[in-house]
């Protein structure tokens, strides 16, 4: 009789979850989502939808659905449109939880002259436990963004055309980030600094993606990357395919996967990354297949790298260099992310 009790009432609680249907029912998402409790699906059918700030844990489902920029969706640094934001401060994010897949994020056509485009895709801030699989981002300048969030899972996803915004004329200057794992920094960092548990994210994993971009012509601020871990623990990076060539016409460096604790023109971060595993990763089509950034140790601690075709650089050293292209010049790291 227990066994049955704990049996239905484990039937009760999932039948708790609701499916919230776009647009049958809820004709956006951002409705979908205010209307959802914890654990709710946000079912959303084809179409071409405005993006939506997620504050609660719910499983986002699209079904040949586009994210567009719009007006009605989350407007980020004052004038950037994003698809999904999950917002958190001080180390808690009610967005926790929540699962992203089966969206494009259509960022095509973004420049610092056009801003109607997406500019970022999946932004997120001290949001935990979040799946972000099988989504496809085309153009952008920073496509899927964890800032100190626990326990991701990016899988899947597919980034295409990746750009930047290019400071020309004193215009925008950031972006060229495919996927970011993060620490929280600066204004939006809980207290306690870089050493504080709650600021660093810990325990993410980015496998199985593919992330291809193009540096511009005569672009020499920082480099464009794939995948950027930023003095961020424990962090698996496993299979991914990345595509950033060398432009020969920019000094600016293509980066499949870079690890630093320097960015945006900020003094180095103590400590940096730590036991980062960085294996089974092509990028063979990038200028750097793999790019660690520092001196002394300050983020190879607990490193693992292990058969990633392509030119790999630690502490400014080349480890390995395979294929073509111009690999024995200095790496023009500078990172500049959205946070």
């Amino acid at each position: 009789m227990l066994l049955c009790a704990l049996v239905a009432c484990g039937s009760a609680t999932r039948a708790e979850a609701a499916i919230r249907r776009v647009p049958e029912i809820y004709r956006t998402i951002q409705a979908a989502v205010d209307a959802s409790r914890p654990g709710d699906v946000v079912d959303v059918g084809p179409g071409s939808y405005c993006g939506a700030t997620i504050d609660v844990r719910v499983e986002l489902i699209g079904h040949q659905t586009a994210i567009v920029g719009c007006d009605a969706g989350p407007i980020l640094f004052g004038e950037l449109r994003t698809g999904f934001y999950l917002p958190g401060a001080g180390g808690i994010s009610g967005a926790s939880g929540t699962h992203i897949e089966g969206f494009l994020f259509d960022g095509r056509g973004i420049s610092d002259d056009n801003l109607e485009p997406l500019a970022l895709g999946v932004f997120a801030r001290f949001a935990n436990d979040v799946r972000v699989e099988r989504n496809l981002f085309l153009g952008g300048v920073q496509a899927i963004t964890n800032t100190a969030g626990d326990r991701w899972r990016i899988s899947g996803n597919r980034i295409d055309a990746l750009t930047l915004f290019d400071c020309a004329d004193g215009a925008l200057c950031a972006g060229g980030d495919g996927i970011v794992i993060q620490i929280a920094h600066d204004d939006i960092a809980a207290p306690g600094g870089p050493a504080a548990e709650v600021n660093r994210p810990q325990g993410n994993i980015v496998v199985d993606n593919h992330v291809g971009g193009a540096i511009p012509d005569g672009f020499d601020e920082f480099s464009m990357v794939g995948i950027f871990v930023f003095a961020a623990d424990n962090t698996l990076i496993a299979r991914n395919r990345l595509a950033i060539p060398d432009n020969p016409a920019a000094d600016a460096s293509g980066d499949g996967v870079l690890i630093s604790n320097e960015c945006c023109g900020e003094p180095a971060l103590t400590p940096g990354a730590r036991n980062t595993v960085v294996i089974e990763n092509d990028g063979r089509a990038s200028q750097f297949a793999v790019v660690v950034e520092g001196t002394g140790g300050a983020n190879t601690a607990g490193l693992f790298l292990r058969d990633d075709p392509g030119t790999v650089m630690v502490e400014g050293q080349l480890i390995v260099s395979t294929g073509g292209g111009r690999f024995t010049r200095n790496h023009r790291g500078f990172r500049r992310a959205f946070f």
